[in-house]
């Protein structure tokens, strides 16, 4: 029963003890224990670099061989990049400065920050005059906030990378400044140091302000042939559409499906320790978020053959719809090419370009065009003025009309001696021409006021959304809630105003095209790749990429499938990735068991393989040789258990997977490999041999994973466990039931049926054995005989996998 007596502190005069700081204590404890046994496995293993990195994702970073890609330049991984302010630290909460050896693994070294920085201090100068179009739009651009922005803080946020699996794999502790471009420089040099040959892609809010300072600054000038750059989908709305051509990876190559907002769901787990972060010490917030994000990771990866095929369904749905529509576009006669019908080729070719007038045509004439277009507005807007009061004009205010007419007029002459003869509205009447600049300069404004009516609206959204927070309370909810109707008014205000002129303009010249009209709620819905923020007809309307709507369809739709296909030749990596690491990582970790077993008490004869483990430092300072073997068994044990279990469930639709996608070379021996240890491990758990205690295992289970008989002179107990070899059964039908219902490995459940009852009374006490030499023979004898048991219905079962036959 639970007392219903309070403790109370030691000497604290009946003060009831306040339990929430040992438990800190406890769990601090724990996980510096789970990161020392995670070290000795890394360092026992000897496991390289990449190694490391295929322990975080599988998918991503395991073996990767026989891949063929569609371009050299094709991506090997594909991160994203982003920043969080919620994650702060209050300044007065703690003072203490941890040193870079206490740093978390997974957290960049403040020193290779510190580098980074001096070297963009340097490059300065060479930066001057990057001015992508979309830089003022996005705050992280253009971010001026530092140490002032937020006075009670010390550490303002995080910057992360994650891989497009959503797995955490780098952070950067944002220290007294806003959101600045060495933090992702960083992060990116830090993971391209450890992968020299690998193709990178790198999807970021502002991957094209990016991409531009890396360029201009000289900035990883050695691996920039090996990266590619783009925008995360959900925030393309804020980029020009001459941008999105460039960096939308929906409608560029290579990038698959991949939607860069990784983080943000990143973001949503790491969000209830947003507010006991910011008052806790500084050591205690990096650790923490480590912690989580390693149960990020294991819960992830834990899933990644669901998540795998879920993504090659909608892969596949995604494929399958595009080239439904394409065929029905490739029915309709093309007026564009006369006597045939659309078809690929036109629209590749039409793509091409669409992508070649928008990067390398300066962006210069269509500036000067738009400044026509908001001189000839100010010009209509103020006779509109001047008319309301032309009866009630005094001698004053018409002089004034006079001179700003003429200046107005100046201007518009000015402006129109600048623009000249472009080629941007060849063929059209000056009243036309003045109509046409008019209707894009209102569009422009249009684009703006929707932008900035998105953003009015992110601290309300940000207040519902899983991961974020805001403090602006009633009052501040009520004052944002005007504000908006203040940014609706004047986004309705520059719709009637586009939508007017455009009428005016269809009126004036109706056998050319026109831009679109829109009604107020279908804009609000518009997605931010949508043929509406294409502005090609002002500039090309004799190009079918610009003006013909089932042209523009066509390459929307072409563009989807290609993603969709680069998404399932990407899963068919990913898939073999994973199965290769698994296979392998079960071998070496059985091997090391069988190993360990083998080993004497004493410690007199240790194999090479098990001297880094055995001989780490954690173990060497304070246990003797039994004590040691008994440690680094505990640790190898339940990696193997862990293996094991992941093993079991990824079987439920890896294999799915697997033979949904293109095949590779050396298919059949991974796909052999993957089966034979399947087929092991069911037995193992038929057997009731696998348990999740870790350290509780017997020679029986190396026996029946590896199917390798041990010598038993040379071998040594493990535990005090019972002879689970003796008489087992065959039991392959409740196997098969274990592996084909979706459920978690039986560890520590009751033996199968039938098993149990042929399994030795663990509480016997043991036989007293007569010492002479013919009992010892007949122990020998009895063990080789159950091992050749085990051993023999191991090989029968293996057999029956690769004939197909019984035997």
């Amino acid at each position: 029963m639970r007392s219903d007596t309070p403790l109370y502190a030691r000497g604290g005069n009946y003060r009831k003890r306040n339990l929430r700081v040992p438990l800190s204590h406890s769990i601090d404890m724990f996980s510096r224990i789970r990161l020392i046994q995670q070290k000795i496995l890394i360092e026992g293993l000897q496991l390289s670099q990449n190694d490391q990195w295929a322990n975080q994702c599988p998918r991503c970073f395991g073996p990767n061989q026989h891949e063929v890609k569609s371009h050299p330049k094709e991506p090997d991984i594909i991160i994203a990049l982003d920043g969080n302010f919620q994650q702060r630290h209050y300044a007065y909460a703690s003072k203490d400065n941890p040193p870079e050896s206490h740093y978390p693994r997974s957290f960049v070294k403040p020193s290779k920050i510190t580098n980074v920085a001096d070297t963009l201090t340097a490059t300065d100068a060479s930066a001057v005059g990057i001015d992508p179009p979309c830089a003022d739009v996005h705050k992280a651009a253009n971010d001026a906030r530092g140490e002032t922005t937020w006075e009670k803080c010390d550490d303002n946020g995080l910057f992360a990378s994650a891989c497009r699996h959503d797995i955490p794999l780098m952070f950067a502790n944002i220290y007294k400044t806003g959101e600045k471009l060495y933090y992702p420089i960083a992060l990116v040099r830090n993971l391209l140091a450890d992968f020299p040959q690998h193709k990178v892609g790198i999807l970021y809010d502002i991957g094209c302000h990016l991409e531009r300072h890396v360029r201009r600054r000289g900035l990883l000038s050695d691996r920039l042939p090996d990266l590619i750059f783009g925008t995360s989908v959900f925030h393309a709305y804020v980029h020009e559409w001459s941008c999105q051509v460039k960096y939308n990876p929906r409608l560029n190559p290579w990038w698959g499906l991949s939607d860069g907002e990784c983080l943000e769901r990143l973001w949503a787990f790491l969000s209830p320790l947003i507010s006991t972060l910011r008052v806790s010490t500084r050591l205690h917030r990096l650790t923490s978020i480590q912690h989580r994000a390693d149960y990020y990771t294991k819960e992830l990866n834990e899933k990644a053959a669901y998540w795998l095929l879920q993504k090659l369904e909608h892969a596949n749905e995604v494929i399958s719809s595009s080239r439904q529509e394409l065929a029905e576009l490739y029915q309709r006669p093309n007026n564009y090419t006369p006597g045939s019908n659309y078809n690929s080729h036109f629209l590749e070719q039409q793509w091409s370009d669409e992508q070649a007038y928008h990067l390398h045509t300066s962006r210069t004439s269509e500036k000067q065009q738009l400044e026509l277009g908001r001189l000839l507005c100010l010009e209509e807007e103020l006779n509109k003025a001047w008319q309301l009061m032309a009866d009630a004009m005094t001698p004053e205010q018409a002089l004034t009309q006079a001179n700003t007419c003429v200046s107005v007029q100046r201007q518009l002459q000015a402006q129109r001696n600048i623009v000249g003869t472009t080629g941007l509205a060849d063929n059209l009447t000056q009243i036309q021409q003045d109509k046409l600049a008019m209707v894009w300069y209102t569009k422009t404004e249009l684009r703006k006021s929707f932008l900035a009516l998105i953003e009015e609206k992110e601290p309300l959204l940000r207040v519902c959304r899983p991961g974020e927070s805001s403090t602006l309370g009633t009052r501040g909810q009520q004052k944002l809630i005007e504000a908006l109707r203040k940014r609706a008014g004047s986004l309705r205000e520059n719709l009637d105003n586009y939508n007017r002129l455009t009428h005016e303009f269809i009126a004036s010249n109706p056998d050319r095209p026109a831009p679109p009209i829109i009604a107020y709620p279908d804009l609000l819905e518009l997605q931010p790749d949508d043929m509406f923020w294409n502005d090609g007809l002002f500039t090309n309307a004799s190009e079918p990429w610009a003006v013909d709507p089932l042209t523009q369809r066509g390459i929307r739709r072409l563009a989807c499938l290609q993603r969709g296909l680069e998404e399932v030749r990407r899963l068919g990596w990913e898939v073999r990735r994973t199965m290769r690491w698994a296979t392998e990582r079960h071998k070496k970790l059985a091997k090391l068991m069988r190993l360990l077993v083998r080993v004497p008490n004493n410690g007199s004869s240790i194999p090479e393989e098990l001297e880094r483990l055995v001989g780490h430092s954690h173990l060497t300072n304070t246990m003797v040789m039994a004590n040691r073997l008994h440690a680094a068994g505990v640790i190898v044990h339940s990696s193997l258990i862990q293996i094991l279990s992941l093993q079991l469930e990824w079987h439920i639709k890896l294999p799915k997977v697997f033979v949904k996608t293109t095949s590779q070379l050396e298919d059949e021996p991974l796909l052999r490999d993957w089966n034979s240890q399947i087929n092991r491990i069911k037995q193992a758990v038929a057997y009731g041999l696998i348990s999740g205690i870790p350290g509780d295992f017997s020679e029986a289970l190396i026996v029946t994973l590896t199917g390798d008989l041990p010598n038993p002179r040379e071998s040594r107990p493990v535990l005090n466990q019972p002879d689970l070899s003796a008489n087992l059964p065959d039991q392959p039908n409740h196997a098969d039931n274990l592996l084909n219902h979706e459920q978690p490995l039986p560890f520590n459940q009751p033996n199968p049926p039938n098993v149990a009852e042929e399994l030795p009374n663990i509480h016997q006490p043991l036989p007293v054995m007569d010492e002479a030499e013919g009992d010892e023979i007949d122990e020998e004898e009895a063990y080789h005989a159950d091992m050749e048991n085990i051993l023999s219905e191991t090989m029968r079962a293996d057999l029956e996998q690769d004939t197909g036959v019984g035997v």
